[in-house]
């Protein structure tokens, strides 16, 4: 007949190791000495052996009680730390590394906030930005190999995921500060008119602000289309191109005295930022630490 060994039997065969005393042993595990005995009773049946052989000296431990008793304690241990244990989480001296899935629009936007508020209370713990195409990108929340995404990601409005809304963003446009004429007199016309960088991310940003302007007939007389936003001030500054961004990457931008900023002669389409996470790890002390700290420093 197998074992049927539970947590509780397994303290009791290390109590009365410990202790050589079966009253000892009931004491420290608050049980009764009779309801003990009869535990230990049963242990003795499952496991086919005698365990214990009462002598003047106390409970002397049979040979498989030895053999049994580093596998008891281990087993003890990984049972209470790592199955019943809820798990802890000390930003002050883990060193953990949080994989966070962001845009490079979102990168710029929200990774030097992140970074000041978590160093600042968890000074050895990494960040690591990551960048998924959306369609991995549920697989691998999912599977916990990314442990947030932060930005805009409409395909992630599912049942499996959880968000929370983190910010509001507008488009403005960048130019040149010393194309003083557009600067002074900014129009719809003079929107059309001029030359425009588009960037062609993997973010769904872009694609929002396309399908805007061409449900309202906006034209843009496309110069340059590149797959980076960090380029772009260096290619703006130095010519007369215009270029389309959300407020956010013209904020990044904002110590680059080269460059103006400009609202848009028509109303602004909107998109809101989330932080998401699986709901695997809904729970877990370390992510629900950092989505702590996170939504305090973009609120």
């Amino acid at each position: 007949m197998p074992a049927n060994l539970n947590l509780q039997s397994m303290k009791i065969f290390m109590a009365v190791l410990e202790l050589r005393s079966v009253g000892a042993a009931a004491r420290s595990l608050a049980m009764s000495q009779s309801g003990l005995s009869s535990a230990l009773a049963k242990l003795r049946q499952d496991l086919g052996d005698a365990l214990f052989v009462s002598t003047a000296s106390g409970m002397h431990p049979t040979t498989r009680a030895k053999e049994l008793a580093a596998p008891m304690r281990e087993a003890i241990q990984v049972i209470e730390q790592r199955i019943l244990s809820k798990g802890r989480f000390d930003p002050a001296t883990d060193e953990r590394e949080f994989r966070l899935s962001l845009s490079d629009t979102a990168e710029a936007m929200y990774m030097p906030r992140a970074l000041n508020a978590v160093t600042r209370v968890a000074p050895r713990v990494r960040l690591r930005s990551v960048s998924i195409p959306q369609p991995q990108l549920l697989r691998a929340l999912s599977e916990g190999q990314v442990d947030l995404a932060l930005g805009y990601f409409p395909d992630l409005k599912t049942s499996e995921f959880v968000r929370r809304k983190i910010g509001q963003h507008g488009f403005v446009v960048i130019c040149s500060s010393a194309n003083r004429q557009l600067v002074r007199d900014f129009s719809l016309k003079r929107f059309c008119e001029a030359r425009h960088v588009v960037v062609e991310a993997p973010t769904r940003t872009q694609g929002l602000l396309e399908v805007y302007l061409q449900k309202r007939g906006i034209h843009r007389d496309v110069a340059l289309t590149t797959p980076h936003f960090m380029s772009l001030p260096e290619i703006i500054a130095a010519t007369d191109l215009i270029a389309t961004v959300p407020d956010a990457i013209a904020d990044a931008f904002a110590d680059l005295h080269r460059l103006a900023r400009l609202e848009l002669p028509f109303r602004s389409p909107v998109f809101d930022s989330h932080l998401h996470w699986s709901k695997s790890v809904n729970d877990d002390p370390a992510n629900r630490w950092l989505r702590g700290v996170l939504v305090k420093a973009f609120s």
